[in-house]
C-alpha cells in the first residue's frame, strides 16, 4: 500500500466491491454531497489507481479467476444460451467475450464532469465577450486594445459627459460621413 490515508484506503477497499466511484467513496466515510467529485479526483491519482489494481489482482488470484476462465465460462454459457435458442443471451455472452478479450470498450461518460466542461466552455464564451467589449471601449476612447478596466474608468472619467441631445447630434454627423 503506497502511502495511502486512512480514508483513500477504506475507498480503495469500497472501490473494488462494485467498481461505483460515488458509493464506495460514501462507504469510505466522504459526504454524500461532494462524494462523486472526491471519488472522480481519487481514482485519477497514481498511488490509488495502483492500491486499486494491487487489490482486483488480489481478488482474482484469491478466487483463481483470470481472463481463461472466464472466456471459458462465457463460451460455456453461450453454448447453454444457444441450446435454449435464447439470441439476446448469446449477444450478451459474445459481448462478455468481446470484452474480456479487449476488442468492445465500454464508454462510460460521466454527467458531472460533462455538465462541468459546458459550464467552463460557457464561462470561456462569455470571457471572451467582455474582453472584447473591453477592447471595443479601449478603442472608442483611442487606449490600446489591451488596455485595462482601470485605465479606460479613468479615461472616461476624464472625459466631459455629452448629453442625450448632443449624442444624437454626433450620430447623425457619423451616419452622414459612412453614407457620403
Amino acid at each position: 500500500m503506497a502511502n495511502l490515508t486512512a480514508k483513500q484506503a477504506a475507498f480503495c477497499r469500497e472501490y473494488v466491491v462494485d467498481s461505483n466511484g460515488t458509493q464506495a467513496a460514501i462507504r469510505a466515510g466522504y459526504s454524500e454531497r461532494t462524494a462523486n467529485e472526491q471519488a472522480s479526483q481519487m481514482l485519477a491519482l497514481n498511488h490509488i489507481d495502483a492500491e486499486v489494481k494491487r487489490l482486483q489482482e488480489e481478488i482474482a488470484s484469491a478466487n483463481n479467476v483470470t481472463v481463461a476462465t472466464l472466456l471459458i465460462e462465457a463460451e460455456q454459457a453461450r453454448a447453454v444460451a444457444k441450446k435454449g435458442k435464447n439470441a439476446s443471451a448469446m449477444v450478451a455472452a459474445t459481448t462478455l467475450k468481446a470484452r474480456l478479450c479487449g476488442l468492445l470498450i465500454d464508454r462510460v461518460e460521466d454527467m458531472v464532469e460533462r455538465e462541468k466542461l459546458a459550464a467552463d466552455r460557457a464561462r470561456i464564451g462569455e470571457v471572451k465577450k467582455a474582453g472584447q467589449l473591453l477592447a471595443d471601449a479601449a478603442k472608442s476612447l483611442d487606449l490600446p486594445e489591451r488596455a485595462t478596466p482601470a485605465q479606460i474608468v479613468g479615461a472616461l472619467a476624464e472625459r466631459p459627459l455629452i448629453t442625450p441631445e448632443a449624442f444624437t447630434l454626433l450620430r447623425a454627423a457619423r451616419m452622414a460621413e459612412n453614407a457620403g
